[in-house]
């Protein structure tokens, strides 16, 4: 799951990835596996959820 950190005054905010029954994630849109590991490997700004830790899940932090 993929959504936007939001913050008063700031246009463009980071994305936040969750897995899918992460608390934090309610306001997100669903995303792929595949698409969480491009997003986290690639995508700049894109964050791992601290409580939920889906770059864990995903073995990312692994390699």
């Amino acid at each position: 799951m993929v959504d936007r950190v939001r913050h008063p005054g700031v246009r463009r905010t980071p994305e936040r990835v969750h897995t899918g029954d992460c608390p934090m994630g309610s306001r997100g849109r669903p995303v792929t596996a595949q698409n969480v590991r491009e997003l986290l490997l690639t995508a700049s700004g894109v964050m791992a959820c601290p409580l939920c830790r889906p770059d864990s899940e995903l073995g990312l932090l692994d390699t």
